[in-house]
């Protein structure tokens, strides 16, 4: 936890540096958080190219908007609220028919093909999965889950209580749950 806290006010140094001019400062917190808001984007568009363009414009607005933050949220959850915003307006934009295909091969060097053949087909299922999610539920799934992040803090990326996240993340689980029984 501690860990967490030291993350935590670094992240806050480096946009309050920032704020007062220094580039370099930018470039670090971007460094320090982008593979995870390309996680994100990519579980929210499940498709990679559009998660490197929300990655973009996420890091973009970013740029312009932390002139104005006023830390009244982490600047990590700021920025992932900022990646959802972009996420859902790129849904808007877009419409996608086709399934979830893998992004990243999954390999297991230690138990041979069939085990690693095994874990990709889990892994293609389980994003198969999510991506059926309402999108809220999905949300809370790849936030508290995927990304380990707090209630609170998913309640904050997400603009909703905490209970409404817990709500979400109960209907979520009873949804994989079902169907990975109809598997």
């Amino acid at each position: 936890m501690k860990t967490m806290v030291t993350s935590e006010s670094e992240d806050e140094q480096l946009v309050r540096a920032f704020q007062r001019g220094d580039e370099v400062a930018f470039s670090i917190f971007v460094q320090r958080h982008q593979d995870r808001v390309y996680r994100v984007a990519t579980m929210w568009l499940i498709d990679s190219s559009l998660a490197s363009d929300a990655l973009q414009e996420t890091l973009l607005r970013s740029y312009t908007g932390f002139g104005r933050f006023r830390f009244r949220s982490q600047p990590q959850t700021w920025l992932l609220r900022v990646c959802r915003n972009v996420c859902r307006e790129f849904n808007r934009l877009t419409v996608r028919s086709q399934p979830l295909a893998p992004d990243h091969e999954v390999e297991d060097l230690a138990g041979g093909p069939d085990v690693a053949e095994e874990r990709r087909r889990k892994t293609t299922d389980l994003r198969q999965a999510i991506s059926r999610l309402p999108p809220r539920q999905r949300e809370v799934v790849v936030l508290r889950l995927l990304e380990e992040l707090s209630v609170v803090q998913t309640a904050q990326v997400m603009g909703c209580r905490p209970g409404t996240v817990k709500a979400n993340l109960h209907k979520a689980m009873n949804a994989l749950r079902k169907n990975s029984h109809e598997l």
